[in-house]
């Protein structure tokens, strides 16, 4: 006898499953289906991500191309106003033609692109303003380098490929540890610096672990050893020469080959590409952080992943045999491989989207608690802090995901900061973007800054971190470079913002600077500023020659004067034309800000005339001088073949005004 068929249907999706479309197989698209019931996995749908409309590679070099040009025809009194745009104007934007042209102009306030509709405000006000940036020459809109390395920046040693880091003649591993006490200095350096902005291991079990091993590094297991190279490496990074000379007798390039190249044969030893052992992969990892921005990494860090899944940190494990503890580190190391991966598509792959929530499961947040609240042997979970730990710092990186999971807006608005709007199908405007950024801001302030002691060095990094991630989202949404230009090739901007665009550039501007100057590994968590490190100097001077007084512009005025004094090819490279023309944008700044101080203190140029302006003047002076010296005609037999040689035949007023120039 049959048992009758069920009268309910089970419910059937449009699309396939997370694990089955990540597997390619074939989904019966039930919930749960038919292949996760099997394997016994969470099946979850998610929608998948809209189609994307193809745009060529080249869209950012055409722009550059297309600014040079119009740059060359402004030099040359080239009428090409009536070819700037090619969509329909708005009917506003009718309207301001008509109008005399000595009246403001209204601000164009979404971002938008070529084929998107501009808006312009019915009413038009006098708090709208021209853009100076807009003006400046395209070697400025469009930098050729985007990023300057600071003396003891940790990327000015970059990791070496890998057939390289294995010489030949190689000596037994064991023999390449330091001796005991170097050991020990290198752990306090990790514990002190990296640490605290990592937290893979566990500092105390590690620890003793270590200092046990010291004395016969021969009889270390291949796991330890790849996490004690690991750590040297990362205790070497953030340390400068000098000081690398004074407490290892060695200098940093040295040092950093030789850790370097031991940590990836102690990985290779320990079989890190097909590992299931959390120790070795923790070696990885660390290794992988040693430097974020490298293609090394950002090849590597797929296999991290790779290995991470394989090994089901992706998901809660309910396995008896772990401990708590084994399981909180497991979760902490998967979030750090989350961070890795991420940063690997925007830095390596810029434009390309972030990984999709779906392939990084959904494993909770790692607990805010301290390493000493930690055992190996304990049972039940220690009760969580609600007050700032060891953890804030980690918790903060991580909180950034959350943001883009439960934020309805955040996601598009981080999608446009990535692709730009030349590349995304999707725009949002400033409105959109600075609601879903204040988002973040809030939830920063309420969990993390509100909390902390600025005394203490971790809680005032963290609060350094919290101010820069936001001010450069919004750098990017109010930048003008993203906005449409209205009739005439001209931007326009509201004064409120305007005032938020510079207070952007400059707070994180000034937050990386406060970062630098701090005790912990910098290249941790500055490397990500470093795309926009240049973009956001260059507009913060282009407004400084509006902005002649106030607090503010003093703070800009002191990151100006040590830009200057940190990199001095800036001023000594008088061959590369980028260079050039920063410091005559810096030139035209000050002389604005010294008539100011003239005018409305009192003060003597020569008081307040800082070094480094004087040293532009210099610079510009020699090489003028240079120039009317090659001018100069030292025969006078050379003009005969010109009959030019009567001079009356000369025009002297040209040549007066030639060499002047």
């Amino acid at each position: 006898m049959t048992s009758p068929l069920p009268t309910g249907r089970l419910e059937v999706h449009k699309y396939a499953c997370s694990c089955c479309a990540r597997r390619k197989v074939k989904c019966d698209k039930t919930d749960p289906c038919s292949n996760c019931s099997k394997s016994r996995l969470q099946c979850q749908y998610e929608a998948p991500a809209p189609r994307r409309s193809r745009k060529r590679a080249g869209d950012e070099d055409l722009l550059a191309r297309l600014a040079l040009y119009e740059d060359l025809m402004r030099k040359h009194n080239v009428d090409f106003s009536r070819y700037t745009h090619t969509w329909i104007p708005s009917a506003p934007e009718l309207k301001l033609k008509e109008s005399d042209s000595q009246s403001p102009v209204s601000v164009i306030s979404a971002t938008s692109r070529p084929d998107s509709m501009v808006y312009l405000p019915e009413i038009i006000t006098e708090d709208v303003e021209r853009c100076l940036w807009f003006n400046l020459s395209s070697e400025l809109k469009y930098p050729p380098i985007q990023g300057l390395r600071y003396k003891n920046d940790p990327f000015r040693h970059p990791t070496p490929p890998l057939q390289f880091t294995i010489p030949s003649d190689q000596p037994e591993l064991h023999d390449l540890h330091p001796e005991p006490r170097c050991i020990f200095r290198f752990w306090q350096i990790f514990v002190e610096k990296v640490h605290p902005i990592t937290k893979i291991v566990h500092a105390p079990t590690l620890q003793q672990r270590i200092l046990e091993a010291s004395w016969d590094t021969s009889r270390a297991s291949k796991s330890l050893t790849a996490i004690m190279f690991a750590i040297y490496t990362l205790a070497v990074t953030p340390m400068s020469s000098d000081e690398c000379q004074a407490s290892f007798s060695e200098t940093k390039d040295i040092l950093l080959v030789r850790y370097r190249a031991a940590t990836v044969r102690a990985l290779l030893a320990a079989d890190f590409l097909t590992t299931r052992e959390l120790e070795v992969l923790q070696a990885f990892v660390l290794f992988l952080l040693a430097d974020p921005e490298s293609d090394l990494t950002a090849v590597l860090a797929g296999s991290a992943v790779k290995l991470g899944q394989r090994m089901g940190l992706y998901r809660e494990n309910t396995d008896p045999k772990l401990s708590f503890f084994e399981k909180e580190m497991r979760i902490r190391l998967w979030w750090q491989l989350r961070c890795i991966d991420a940063r690997s598509h925007a830095v390596c792959t810029p434009g390309i989207s972030p990984p999709r929530e779906s392939k990084f499961g959904d494993v909770r947040f790692p607990l805010n608690v301290n390493d000493a609240n930690l055992h190996p042997d304990m049972v039940e979970p220690p009760i969580e802090y609600d007050s700032p730990t060891e953890m804030l710092c980690v918790l903060l990186k991580f909180e950034v995901f959350k943001w883009l999971r439960t934020s309805p807006k955040a996601a598009t608005v981080f999608e446009n900061i990535i692709h730009g709007p030349m590349r995304g199908k999707l725009s949002v405007g400033v409105e959109d973007g600075e609601e879903a950024i204040s988002e973040l801001e809030e939830i920063y302030q309420e969990k993390y800054i509100g909390q902390c002691d600025k005394h203490i060095p971790l809680h005032g990094l963290i609060c350094a971190i919290a101010k820069i991630t936001p001010a450069r989202m919004r750098f990017k949404v109010y930048h003008p470079r993203w906005r449409a230009a209205v009739s005439g090739g001209e931007i326009y901007m509201t004064r409120k913002e305007s005032d938020t665009l510079f207070e952007a550039a400059l707070t994180s501007l000034e937050m990386v600077d406060v970062a630098l100057r701090s005790k912990f590994s910098s290249h941790l968590f500055t490397y990500m500023t470093f795309k926009y490190y240049l973009d956001a100097y260059i507009y913060v001077i282009s407004d400084l020659r509006c902005r002649c007084s106030g607090d503010r512009v003093a703070v800009a005025w002191k990151l100006v004067e040590d830009l200057y004094n940190a990199r001095s090819e800036l001023i000594e490279n008088t061959e590369n034309t980028f260079f050039v023309a920063l410091g005559d944008l810096t030139l035209e700044a000050w002389e604005a800000r010294r008539k100011e101080l003239v005018r409305g203190q009192g003060a003597r140029d020569y008081d307040i005339t800082p070094q480094f302006i004087r040293s532009l003047w210099e610079k510009r002076e020699n090489r003028n001088s240079e120039r009317v010296q090659m001018l100069a005609v030292p025969d006078p037999h050379i003009l005969e073949g010109l009959g030019l040689t009567d001079d009356s035949d000369l025009n002297w007023e040209y040549w007066k005004d030639f060499l002047q120039f």
